[in-house]
């Protein structure tokens, strides 16, 4: 996880002139989110697992020091510095797969301006994209839901390169996906493979019976056969044909995958035809560009599918580019900080958010406070990094995801729709309200 180099240049000139002006305080920094997408109610915070180990062993190393020092633009003693570099700080962060919103500080940075500066650009990187992504699954997953039917993440050949499909995958996973397509990932995080053939296959016989044979001859253990690559009502007969054949030598079909056209009316009419075959345990699996929205509206049509597999949506987050997560300084030696910016103002000094629960069990709203105010709720910031050293134990994947999807079923129903138009309360308490006066004040004059 050593990523010293993965940041952006501006981190690395403030440094410079930081070390050269012997500025090197504590400073305290917040990572948060401006806003939720539109009919968002929720995001799944993501990466910070990744995020500890990247500040519990990032170091520079001497291809490092030579590639900074050939640019030219840094004296030797900030290079000097740079190879005794590490990070020696703290980090309050929230659990790996908790529900979060706008604007509330999701990890907490102190430590010497050097090191919290240093890891602006990788933090966000690592938070931004992985969360933005375990939110649209999670969108995908309760949409599927509704109708009793599970999804499996299909997007790696669409993912934004290899690390995308694998961290795209992780977090789909923690939000509740049951699969992946993705076999690095099966194999790097443990997670369920899931697949089925493709077009090609069936294409590559002389009929498609004899496709279906030759697939299942491999594979006898309950396979999925795609049937729409001629005609899907005819594919329907071939998969009965084989699912009898495959009875008989003591196996079983699994299920049978719809690609293209009327999902809703195909999947009616297969289900209709496979319980007429005495194939009523065979599950429908349903793919084609799907969403959020798509499943949605299948769903209300009570179409009879079992399982969504979603890949470019859900892996590019489409139509949501990116999120506007973001790192700010909000406290250091000379007191609590604050940017003033229209529009970008930022929350100034330590803060903890406590979450209240409802007498429905439901959580009922969010509260941020000054991280030393005595408040009641759940505090979600806890200490993860002490002295440069995790102090938290590190879950395994299945504790994050069994925890999120817990944490997700505390939430109002009415945020885990497709077409949220209201948001969840969050709150300031008076002595924070009070900070931010005194601070607006003082920069406007």
């Amino acid at each position: 996880m050593n990523k010293a180099m993965l940041t952006d240049l501006y981190e690395l000139t403030m440094m410079a002139a930081y070390v050269d002006n012997r500025k090197d305080d504590t400073a305290t920094f917040d990572l948060s989110i401006r806003t939720l997408p539109e009919g968002w109610g929720y995001y799944i915070a993501n990466g910070i697992e990744d995020v500890i180990d990247y500040l519990t062993g990032i170091r520079f190393y001497s291809r490092d020091i030579a590639f900074l020092k050939k640019s030219g633009l840094f004296k030797q003693s900030f290079l000097d510095f740079l190879e005794r570099f590490r990070f020696a700080g703290e980090v309050h962060a929230v659990r790996e797969g908790t529900p979060i919103f706008s604007n509330e500080p999701i990890l907490r940075v102190t430590a010497k301006r050097t090191q919290a500066q240093l890891v602006e650009s990788a933090l966000l990187n690592m938070i931004n994209f992985q969360t933005m992504i375990a939110a649209k699954a999670s969108r995908v997953v309760n949409a599927a839901a509704r109708g009793n039917a599970v999804v499996s993440e299909f997007g790696l050949r669409r993912a934004h390169e290899e690390d995308a499909g694998l961290k795209g995958a992780r977090a789909a996973y923690i939000a509740g996906v049951t699969g992946t397509s993705n076999v690095k990932a099966g194999m790097e995080y443990g997670i369920p493979l899931a697949g089925t053939m493709a077009h090609s296959f069936v294409m590559s016989f002389s009929t498609e019976l004899e496709a279906f044979r030759a697939y299942v001859r491999t594979f006898p253990d309950r396979p999925t056969l795609l049937i729409d690559t001629y005609d899907t009502l005819q594919g329907v007969k071939h998969a009965a044909i084989v699912a009898r054949e495959l009875a008989a030598a003591g196996g079983q079909l699994g299920g049978v995958r719809l690609d293209s056209g009327d999902l809703g009316a195909l999947a009616k009419k297969v289900r209709t035809l496979l319980d007429d075959y005495g194939l009523a345990e065979v599950r429908i699996v349903a793919s084609s560009d799907l969403n959020e929205y798509k499943i949605e509206a299948l769903v209300k049509t009570n179409a009879p599918i079992n399982i969504y597999g979603v890949g470019t949506e859900l892996i590019t987050a489409k139509p949501v580019a990116a999120i506007p997560g973001i790192y700010k300084l909000v406290e250091d030696s000379g007191g609590a900080r604050m940017k003033l910016s229209p529009e970008k103002r930022s929350g100034p000094g330590k803060k903890q958010v406590f979450r209240r629960i409802g007498a429905d069990g439901k959580y009922a709203k969010d509260i941020i406070a000054l991280h030393n105010e005595p408040v009641s709720g759940v505090p979600l910031l806890t200490l993860a990094v002490k002295n440069g050293r995790r102090v938290r134990p590190k879950p395994t994947l299945k504790q994050i995801r069994d925890y999120s999807l817990g944490e997700v079923a505390k939430l109002p129903n009415k945020l885990k729709g497709i077409d949220v138009s209201l948001n969840y309360p969050l709150e300031m308490t008076p002595a924070l309200k009070a900070l931010i006066n005194t601070l607006t004040k003082k920069g406007s004059h």
